[in-house]
């Protein structure tokens, strides 16, 4: 019996292998496609200009699959045409896509991807997503005039001008040259188009070679290779001289020099020819209030300059009293024999010295403050010296009425050159006293010299009656909102009595989510029916429900803490209005009215039906006007046009919101905001903000192909720290890696211990080099270079990660990182709460973070309180064209668009020249800000006036109308800390 159970479990063995051998093809092994990227993101692009990207399919199963065909939901989204092909296991191909931006505003979609891959689905379609923004772009040059001077026939003369591409595309220019005397001139990019990233300012050389005597005019012009640009015209000059003569310097300039003293300089002349000149000695022209002076002149023989001769002149420079300074001309009278050409102009330039310390405002005019509250205002303390001073015994005299409080009363307190810091200053009326007055005052220690500086201030209290208010509305609804898109509405209060209300400021309150920006209201008071209105902005980063509050106080003793709920989501869906905002700006009330479209794009599979489409608000100086008949159903992938206009018929702000109701209940949210006003002229005031401490982030790819590119950056750090040091920088400089999980090894390892998985932890992370540079760190750029030196073991490029997880907790406030075995390798003591950020990619590969480019750059803006002008983000990555960079693996796009929505710079890794390319950087990060935006647009930009200090300043800076800015040029940027005072005609 036991033998024949045997045999009977053998046979059932045998049947079960037999089996084994023909598996069942519910079984057999699947096919996966896979896409990178996953998402499309086309960023910003010039309108009309086609833009290129391309998605890797690839075959992440076992078995084979077709790939029938794609297209793209957006009507300016083209899949370049290709024949359906098969994927093997571990295949892959790519498919081009062009985005074409046919108006200004953002669009998003998706790409769809016929498949019968495993991983799709059964209705056979992969769908990826893919966004991008329409841009106009332009070009503009500060200079419009170019002077060669004198040059000798045959001899070439250089100069520069500079072509600034201030819009966040890319922008390809063209030069020509015209006029009688163009043969003479040139420029050897004249050859071909070039194209300047965003941000990016290229010195375009010119040259001036006269084959001719005499003078000689032609005109270069620079063209935007776009529909409808108009090209920009700088006027050329120069004189064809017989022989050579050098005059040193061309420009003199005397400096700051107090009213009663006097500075003096030298000009020399040299006869470098082989024949004698004439000379007839010099004279000043252009001398406004002879200021300017000739010391001495030598008197030459004969009237002649022999050849190899040299002429000492000595100018001085005295100015009588404080105010601007015109700029004065040295003519030489020095020319060929025989001829009356004029001789060379030397520009002569100074300025009035005054003190180097200001305290700014002067007076402090606090207004009517409500009794029982109070108001906070700083006075900022400038230095504006070359030196370091002393801040001490800041005290505070009421001279009359009320409580002048300092809020912090710093016993001594340093200032360093180029900074400055602020005194708060609160003014709380007593009870029946009116109004107030008081004086700070404050002693510098400059060197060896004290002086004391005065600021006289001033508030007024008033008794007012509870104040009787109403919220409009009380609830702010941003409805849906695509992700990514930024919709405006107001959150108002408005005096519903019939005395007056004092309003102190209104902001969107801490702990509300970071979707919803506003910037704060100052204290104000009410009259009867006048309304303060809170313009709050919300720009979801990712789907989903949004809330947050917004805040403020009344005189009112049970009702006084105003609160407005603030409520958006964000949505991802074939339905959208573009653009999500319209801002009329300001509109003279006597100028008729102002019309924008906007456009409804229907790019779901079947038809849409609009439900209703209304204002809600302060909508009554809005008008609507399209073709829908309600219920309207828009067809598949169709688009329609809705004009929007703007007319307003009082002084002050509207805020209203037009709601697209979808029949599945949806309703999207187009926020409509404009101003009303009748005045004629407009002041914007700024202060030219310190850069006086800025922390540095480098994030390196630490991938197989970047050995060059780290040597490249580490041996030219002293270019990117060229700026830093002219400006006197207080800098923090650290260095993280695109790894974020340890490399699994194999072909190369990665120095610094962590075997490329710093997951932001700076470099190196077992601290055998320091790792944040200081302006104090020994052997600074040695140290750079070995902190550059990140090894190239990893694969998995995730710059914007890594450097979110570097300023993220734990690792940005503790010295050590608790989730790792090693010691000391947190980030503790990099990031300064006062000090500007700026982070800087090299990398050769495009971005693999799991969060959308929008969730980064709201990380980085919420580290500094939301203000944009202390986050920059730049890169030094794989450009748009890769033709022109063929070692790029890939487009750094992700990189390239936060780059571009942060102001920052945006360099090839391809660089031929890794020192410019830093120097370009060093200059965005440390250098001071040279572009003032003009709050409306002038009607005559001739009748502009640019006040610097309350000194008018006529040259130095010119009007860009395409960005409507006041941009001083390079050399005459604002000082830390200047006021800078703009005035203009307003028109229609």
């Amino acid at each position: 019996m036991l033998g024949l159970r045997w045999v009977c479990m053998a046979a059932c063995l045998m049947a079960l292998v037999g089996a084994g051998c023909d598996r069942p093809s519910s079984h057999r092994a699947p096919s996966g496609l896979g896409a990178s990227p996953e998402k499309l993101e086309f960023g910003l692009s010039a309108v009309g200009v086609t833009k290129t990207m391309k998605v890797r399919l690839s075959n992440r199963g076992r078995a084979p699959f077709k790939v029938h065909g794609a297209r793209a939901t957006l009507p300016n989204v083209e899949v370049v045409p290709f024949d359906a092909f098969e994927l093997k296991a571990g295949g892959e191909r790519e498919v081009e896509v062009h985005f074409t931006a046919d108006v200004e505003g953002t669009v998003s979609g998706l790409l769809e991807v016929l498949t019968d891959a495993d991983n799709v689905g059964s209705e056979g379609v992969a769908k990826l997503g893919l966004d991008g923004q329409g841009v106009k772009a332009f070009v503009e040059v500060p200079g419009r005039a170019l002077d060669f001077g004198n040059v000798e026939l045959g001899q070439v003369e250089m100069r520069e001008f500079v072509v600034r591409n201030p819009t966040p595309v890319e922008t390809p220019v063209r030069l020509s040259f015209e006029g009688a005397d163009a043969d003479q001139f040139g420029s050897s990019e004249a050859d071909q188009p070039f194209v300047l990233r965003p941000g990016e300012e290229r010195r375009v050389p010119l040259a001036f070679s006269p084959q001719r005597l005499g003078a000689a005019a032609a005109q270069v012009r620079v063209g935007v290779e776009c529909p409808m640009c108009e090209p920009l015209v700088v006027s050329l000059s120069g004189t064809g001289i017989a022989t050579l003569l050098e005059v040193t310097p061309l420009r003199v300039d005397f400096g700051r020099v107090p009213v009663g003293a006097t500075a003096e300089e030298r000009v020399i002349v040299r006869n470098l020819g082989t024949e004698p000149m004439a000379y007839g000695g010099v004279k000043l022209l252009d001398n406004a209030g002879n200021v300017f002076r000739v010391v001495s002149a030598p008197a030459v023989g004969a009237g002649v300059l022999a050849s190899g001769a040299v002429a000492e002149i000595r100018v001085a420079f005295s100015p009588t009293a404080p105010g601007p300074v015109r700029e004065a001309r040295l003519e030489l009278d020095v020319r060929p024999m025989g001829t009356t050409k004029p001789g060379p102009k030397v520009s002569l330039r100074g300025e009035v010295g005054n003190s180097c310390v200001v305290l700014q405002p002067d007076p402090l005019d606090f207004g009517v403050v409500a009794e029982g509250m109070n108001a906070t205002r700083d006075v900022q303390v400038i230095n504006r010296c070359r030196n370091d001073v002393l801040l001490s015994d800041v005290t505070l005299t009421t001279k009359k009425g009320g409580y002048f409080l300092l809020a912090t009363a710093p016993a001594s307190l340093p200032i360093p050159a180029g900074q400055s810091v602020a005194v708060p200053i609160t003014f709380r009326p007593r009870a029946g006293a009116g109004a107030g007055e008081a004086e700070l005052s404050a002693k510098i220690l400059n060197g060896t010299s004290t002086s004391t500086e005065v600021v006289q201030m001033k508030g007024e209290g008033k008794v007012f009656a509870p104040c009787d208010y109403v919220l409009e509305p009380e609830v702010v609804e941003f409805g849906s909102v695509p992700v990514g898109s930024e919709v405006t509405l107001g959150a108002s209060v408005r005096n519903a009595g019939t005395s007056e209300c004092f309003l102190q400021g209104m902001q969107v309150a801490g702990g509300s989510d970071d979707a919803f920006r506003a910037e704060r209201l100052g204290n104000r008071v009410l009259g009867p029916g006048q309304r303060a209105r809170l313009l709050v902005r919300f720009k979801p980063g990712a789907e989903g429900e949004f809330s947050g509050m917004a805040e403020g106080w009344v005189n009112n003793p049970s009702a006084g803490h105003l609160l407005v709920p603030l409520h958006g989501q964000g949505v991802q869906g074939c339905f959208s209005v573009q653009p999500t905002s319209l801002d009329f700006g300001v509109t003279r009330l006597t100028c008729g009215p102002r019309e924008r479209e906007l456009i409804v794009y229907n790019d779901c599979p079947g038809p849409t039906t609009l439900r209703a489409l209304r204002t809600e608000g302060d909508a009554a100086d809005f008008k609507v006007s399209h073709g829908f008949t309600f219920p309207a159903e828009l067809a598949a992938r169709s688009r329609a046009t809705v004009k929007v206009t703007y007319e307003p018929s009082s002084d002050g702000d509207d805020a209203a919101a037009l709601r697209f109701d979808l029949a599945t209940g949806a309703s999207y949210t187009v926020g409509l905001v404009g101003k009303g006003e009748l005045k004629n002229e407009q002041t914007d005031e700024f202060v030219q903000e310190s850069q006086a401490k800025v922390d540095v982030l480098f994030v390196v790819d630490n991938s197989g192909s970047m050995m060059d590119e780290q040597q490249s950056l580490g041996a030219n750090f002293s270019a990117f720290l060229s700026h830093a040091g002219k400006a006197g920088v207080d800098y923090h400089i650290a260095v993280t890696t695109t790894g974020i999980e340890r490399s699994s090894g194999g072909w190369a390892t990665c120095p610094g211990g962590a075997e490329g998985g710093e997951n932001g932890r700076f470099f190196p992370v077992d601290n055998s080099s320091p790792r944040i540079i200081k302006p104090t760190t020994p052997a600074a750029e040695a140290v750079f270079v070995r902190n550059t030196n990140v090894g190239v073991c990893h694969w998995n490029e995730q710059g914007l990660e890594a450097m979110y997880q570097a300023l993220s907790p734990p690792l940005v406030f503790s010295g050590d990182d608790p989730r790792t075995p090693q010691s000391l390798d947190g980030n503790a003591g990099f990031l300064r709460e006062d000090a500007k950020l700026a982070i800087i990619a090299v990398t050769d590969e495009e971005d693999f973070s799991p969060q959308p480019v929008a969730a980064y750059e709201t990380f980085l803006l919420g580290l500094k309180g939301g203000d944009r002008s202390k986050v920059l983000f730049s890169a030094i990555t794989g450009p748009g064209d890769l033709t022109t960079c063929p070692r790029a693996s890939s487009t750094g796009s992700r990189y390239i668009q936060l780059a571009q929505s942060t102001g920052g710079v945006v360099e090839s890794i391809c660089t031929p020249n890794w020192s410019e390319s830093l120097e370009r950087i060093s200059e965005n990060a440390f250098g001071p800000n040279r572009s003032f935006p003009l709050s409306e647009t002038p009607s005559d930009t001739s009748r502009i006036v640019v006040r610097v200090d309350g000194v008018v300043v006529t040259d130095g800076w010119t009007y860009d109308a395409g960005t409507n800015s006041v941009i001083f040029d390079v050399d005459k940027a604002p000082q830390s800390g200047a006021s800078v005072q703009i005035t203009y005609p307003v028109g229609c």
